[in-house]
């Protein structure tokens, strides 16, 4: 009995030594698990498939603003629109060619009214360029100066500052459909009160292949300053609005001005100052802006060849949200000059400029243009003085590539931050290559009686790589 009291004593020892050792353990490992869980675990994650994919080049369509309008001079219609002068048109492609044309109408036009596109198709896989730009001079009673715009590929959105609806002024808003499926349009005005889309301006429809022509005074009566926006529905427009000017009885220019796309930092090169302009106490150079949020932009005023030096102080102005803003930028002497804008938020600038206040003078709304990183063709229209102005934001010097068609290219050396100016010949196609560096250009046209400028966009005939996620 002993024995077996001693084996049954040994059996509980046993049990209870093992119960201890399980409690000990299972404290341990949930010590074990709470630290863990207190000390960071290695990250291990697997970034989404991503493939960069350049898609197959597709054809170019590009449209032309017509003939110059007029508005008024019917007896028997004071608000009819008529054909005030034809533009002389040159146009071309990368391999000496024309691309294919046809009109786009304006039914509601006086006389022979019709537009053109050109379209121009790839050949094959291989993309070929082709750009096309108008021109107009003018001497009548009402209309008087030198216009000139670059024929654009259209868009869904399009933004244009510039335009007033003051005594003696005149603004004819042109939305063409140069594709083969109707549009619907949405005209925003921004001024003063902010935002607001007029009546009848909600759902302006745009047929394919036509071009519809609204007076300024329509949509934006009362406005100084206005902004607009051309919101497209169906399908993508092309939108531009002639300016025109008379003081008491002188005609004081004419002007055709295409649209801009919002973006924090907005390049304006090639304005040129010329004629009375430099002398003048008027307000020659004037600075409109617009952003949807409340910004301060920063205007900074650099002169070609200066190496990048202001040539006024730069200058911050306070945006309020949906509120254009105009800044003068008097004082400047003749010559060319680069205008840059900076802001938080995006916004939208052009630079309006006068060759004078008295008979003769012409005047020019001057559009910030997009970077242009590979090769572009351009397309110089008609007109005297003609230059080409490159735009270097950057902070390395850039040698870039031009080359008329047929000619041999030249290298011209652009410093960081400064402007080259290069003259050229109108009626003629250029090729502008950056060598895959980042400038701004513009083609402008100055004389004490004509001033015209056209900013550059990036070529429309190579496709843009998109990333796709498996």
């Amino acid at each position: 009995m002993k024995i077996g009291r001693i084996e049954i004593t040994g059996a509980q020892g046993t049990l209870g030594a093992r119960l201890i050792l399980g409690t000990v353990t299972a404290v341990g490992a949930v010590v074990a698990v709470t630290a863990a869980a207190a000390v960071p675990w290695p990250a291990v994650s697997t970034p989404p498939a991503a493939l960069e994919v350049t898609p197959a080049p597709a054809e170019t369509v590009l449209a032309c603003d017509g003939p110059v309008l007029a508005l008024g001079r019917s007896a028997e219609n004071a608000s009819a629109l008529s054909v005030a002068a034809a533009a002389t048109t040159t146009v071309g492609n990368d391999r000496g060619e024309e691309p294919e044309s046809d009109a786009i109408a304006q039914p509601t036009i006086e006389g022979e009214a019709a537009a053109t596109r050109y379209v121009q198709r790839p050949s094959g896989r291989e993309p070929v360029s082709a750009a096309a730009a108008s021109s107009a001079t003018l001497d009548d009673a009402d209309l008087a100066g030198f216009t000139a715009s670059a024929c654009r590929p259209p868009q869904m959105e399009s933004w244009i500052a510039g335009g007033d609806t003051e005594t003696g002024t005149t603004g004819i808003l042109l939305i063409a459909n140069p594709g083969d499926v109707n549009a619907t349009v949405q005209v925003t005005v921004y001024g003063v009160a902010g935002a607001v889309t007029p009546p009848g301006a909600e759902a302006i429809p745009v047929p394919a292949r036509t071009q519809v022509a609204l007076p300024l005074a329509g949509l934006a009566d009362g406005e100084q300053s206005p902004v607009l926006r051309i919101t497209a529905t169906g399908a993508p427009v092309r939108a531009s609005l002639q300016s025109s000017l008379v003081r008491t009885l002188d005609p004081g220019g004419i002007d055709t001005q295409s649209a801009v796309r919002p973006a924090t930092t907005q390049v304006i090169p090639g304005l040129r100052v010329v004629g009375d302009a430099a002398e003048t106490e008027g307000a020659a150079t004037i600075a409109r802006l617009l952003s949807e949020s409340d910004t301060t932009a920063t205007i900074t005023v650099t002169e070609a060849g200066s190496g990048g030096s202001p040539a006024r102080d730069p200058e911050p102005v306070p945006l309020k949200g949906g509120a254009p803003a105009e800044v003068n930028l008097g004082g400047l002497d003749e010559g060319d000059y680069t205008v840059t804008v900076t802001a938080d938020a995006p916004l939208v600038a052009a630079v309006w400029q006068t060759t004078g206040f008295g008979e003769d003078a012409d005047f020019a709304w001057n559009t910030a243009t997009p970077a242009i990183t590979e090769a572009t063709l351009a397309a110089v229209p008609e007109g005297d003085d003609a230059a080409l102005s490159i735009a270097n934001p950057s902070d390395e010097d850039i040698t870039v590539s031009v080359a008329g068609q047929g000619d041999d290219p030249q290298d011209f050396d652009v410093a960081a931050g400064d402007t080259t100016v290069i003259d050229v010949d109108g009626g003629r196609l250029y090729t502008i290559d950056p060598g895959a560096k980042a400038v701004h250009a513009s083609i402008g046209f100055a004389g004490e009686s004509a001033l015209a400028s056209i900013a550059l966009w990036p070529d429309a005939a190579h496709p843009r790589p998109v990333v796709v996620y498996p």
